[in-house]
């Protein structure tokens, strides 16, 4: 029986500073953010949704990404639609 094996990068939560931020999901093209988070969770958020946009539209309406989410500087486990 073959066995595979998924690896991935531990993030480090150590001092509070960089909680794990789920900034956007898959269902809608809007921030999950609640408007309580800091600033600097709001304008990457801000940031994300409009790379979203701008691949959505380089790419013909061909290619989707959601699910954007992370900790600190690395996001991680996005969501990647694409139309053939």
């Amino acid at each position: 029986m073959e066995k595979a094996f998924l690896v991935e990068e531990w993030i480090a939560l150590d001092n509070g500073e960089h909680l794990f931020i789920k900034y956007l999901g898959n269902h809608f093209p809007e921030s999950c953010i609640p408007p309580t988070a800091c600033p600097k969770a709001h304008n990457i958020a801000e940031f994300l949704v409009f790379a979203q946009h701008v691949q959505w539209e380089k790419s013909g309406g061909l290619v989707f990404t959601s699910d954007y989410q992370g900790a600190g500087g690395i996001l991680t486990d996005p969501q990647i639609t694409s139309n053939p």
